[in-house]
């Protein structure tokens, strides 16, 4: 069965922040609820996002799979990593890529995908 949260419009599109289907948890087009901030400030405020995602499905970073970042220009990418850095699991870092694009507004510096595979507790 797949469950859906956190749905809400964007400019008209409806869409599931989470989407869960058996053990995987998928955190789709997260992105910084503050959009004032320098590359930095948005990906804290990104990664912020995602750790209260996990944490309300249960969900830690050793469970991350894979996460995919979108960045408005590479050129952010060495603050970015900074941030990233600072935050992720040194020791079971999940699998991640990290592209360049044009996104959705002009003051968005990037958006962040994150799938995690959490196993069933023994019984």
């Amino acid at each position: 069965m797949t469950t859906r949260s956190h749905t809400e419009t964007m400019d008209g599109a409806r869409r599931s922040l989470v989407c869960k289907t058996g053990n995987w948890t998928h955190f789709v087009g997260l992105q910084p609820r503050n959009l004032d901030g320098d590359i930095k400030e948005q990906a804290r405020d990104v990664i912020a996002r995602l750790d209260e995602l996990m944490r309300e499905n249960g969900i830690g970073q050793s469970d991350l799979f894979t996460v995919t970042i979108w960045l408005k220009d590479m050129r952010y990418f060495a603050a970015l990593n900074s941030v990233w850095n600072g935050w992720v699991d040194t020791t079971n870092p999940p699998a991640r890529t990290c592209v360049s694009g044009e996104l959705y507004r002009p003051d968005l510096l990037l958006e962040l995908v994150a799938v995690a595979y959490r196993e069933e507790a023994a019984a």
